[in-house]
């Protein structure tokens, strides 16, 4: 009984092998078709602060131009607020900060690539912000006072493939 197990398993490999190797039918157009280069689109995420009480993830979407010397980059995301304290008992808000580098520059910008703070526990806010020129991507979660502009429970820095 094995042995008919084994054959029939051998039998179904091959049979499979064989119509890998044919390729397709004689009927299909054997015409190449040209491959077509649509925007890459990479998931990022899920990042978190360092007390996790604040959670960001999303997707980056580059667009190269023909000649790949120059791109358009999307970032979009969601950020979540995870601190269900209220501001007396030291509640404060998810913070999610971007930071870019530019294709032919030596630095990081500040400037160029936004900040997106939210202040309700149990919700989500979604972001999206276009950067021309970008080869590097990097995100951090934090979180911030209510009040304040002191960053604080920072998370680590992620660098997003693109």
């Amino acid at each position: 009984m094995r042995r008919s197990i084994r054959t029939l398993v051998t039998l179904a490999a091959a049979t499979a092998a064989t119509a890998v190797v044919m390729g397709a039918p004689a009927s299909a157009s054997t015409d190449p078709q040209p491959l077509v280069a649509g925007p890459a689109v990479e998931s990022w995420g899920s990042y978190y602060s360092s007390n996790f009480k604040a959670r960001a993830n999303g997707t980056v979407r580059v667009n190269w131009n023909g000649a790949e010397t120059s791109n358009n980059v999307q970032v979009r995301g969601r950020l979540y607020d995870l601190d269900f304290r209220t501001l007396a008992e030291g509640g404060k808000c998810a913070f999610v900060q971007v930071k870019v580098h530019h294709l032919y520059q030596p630095n990081w910008k500040w400037d160029s690539a936004p900040s997106y703070k939210l202040c309700d526990a149990g919700t989500v806010k979604h972001f999206t912000f276009w950067n021309h020129n970008v080869d590097k991507v990097r995100i951090r979660v934090s979180q911030i006072g209510k009040y304040s502009d002191y960053v604080i429970r920072k998370g680590a820095w992620h660098q997003v493939n693109i």
